[in-house]
C-alpha cells in the first residue's frame, strides 16, 4: 500500500520507517510545523508535570529549568511519550492511557492535590480538557504554552501528483490539526473528488471526526496507540 504519514517531524519519519518496515510505501507531508515557544522565566520547581505529547516533553527540555526537574513526577500521556522522557533522563514516569481524560484519572489515583501545583507545558491549540478536568478535582494547574503546531497550506509535488493520479491508498492522522490542514489542502489544490477511494486512518474518533463530509473511508483503532494504529492498516492492506 502506498501511504501518506501527515505527522510532524521528526515523528512522521519513524512512522514511515515502522510502515516500510511493514511493506508498505510512505509517503511524508508532514502538515504542522512544530514551533517551541522561548523558555517561561522565573517558574518554579512543580509538583508534577503533565505531558501531553512528545512535542510538549521536546520543548520542556529546551528551558534551562528543567535540568533541575529530572526526579520530578512526570505524568505522560501514552507509552511514547513517557519512553521518550525516561530516555531524557525523568526517573519517576508515569503513563496515562492514552488520552486527557485518562492522564488525568492517573493524577487523581496517585497524587494528592495538597502536594502543590502542577505544571501543564501544553501547545498553543489544545483539546480535551485536561486542566478543566484536574481544576475541579481541586488541583492547582499552571498552563505554559511551550509550542505551537503551524499548518502547511499546499502539498509538496510527489504527494499532489499521487493525490492526482490516485495512487495513495491512506492517508495516516494524528490530530484534528493535521487532520483540518488535510482538508484545507486538498480543497485549495482542487482534489477534493481525488479523495473519493481513500482510506484515512486517524489516532482517534475524534481525529476521524475532522473529516466529516468527506467522501471517503475514515478509521481508527479503540485506543489511540500507534501500534494499534498500524496494526488496523495491517488488516485493511
Amino acid at each position: 500500500m502506498q501511504l501518506l504519514v501527515t505527522r510532524p517531524l521528526p515523528d512522521a519519519l519513524e512512522t514511515a520507517k515502522r510502515l516500510k518496515d511493514l511493506g508498505h510505501e510512505a509517503l511524508v507531508q508532514p502538515l504542522l510545523r512544530i514551533v517551541f515557544a522561548p523558555a517561561p522565566r522565573e517558574l518554579a520547581t512543580p509538583a508534577a508535570l503533565l505531558i501531553t505529547s512528545r512535542n510538549a516533553l521536546r520543548a520542556v527540555l529546551t528551558w534551562p529549568q528543567a535540568a533541575l526537574w529530572r526526579d520530578v513526577p512526570l505524568f505522560a500521556v501514552g507509552k511514547a511519550t513517557a519512553r521518550e522522557a525516561t530516555a531524557a533522563g525523568f526517573t519517576d514516569v508515569r503513563t496515562g492511557g492514552g488520552d486527557a481524560a485518562a492522564l488525568a484519572d492517573a493524577v487523581k489515583e496517585s497524587l494528592s492535590p495538597e502536594l502543590g501545583t502542577l505544571l501543564y507545558p501544553a501547545a498553543r491549540h489544545r483539546t480535551g480538557g485536561l486542566s478543566e478536568a484536574l481544576s475541579a478535582a481541586g488541583y492547582t494547574v499552571t498552563i505554559v504554552e511551550s509550542y505551537r503546531a503551524e499548518a502547511a497550506t499546499q502539498f509538496d509535488a510527489t504527494v499532489k501528483r499521487a493525490l492526482i493520479q490516485q495512487t495513495l491508498d491512506g492517508v495516516l492522522l494524528y490530530s484534528p490539526r493535521t487532520a483540518e490542514a488535510f482538508r484545507t489542502a486538498v480543497t485549495k489544490a482542487g482534489l477534493l473528488d481525488r479523495v473519493t477511494g481513500l482510506t484515512f486512518y486517524a489516532l482517534s474518533a475524534q481525529i476521524g471526526g475532522a473529516l466529516d463530509g468527506l467522501d471517503a473511508e475514515v478509521l481508527w483503532p479503540e485506543r489511540p496507540e500507534e501500534a494499534l494504529l498500524l496494526g488496523l492498516i495491517g488488516k485493511n492492506a
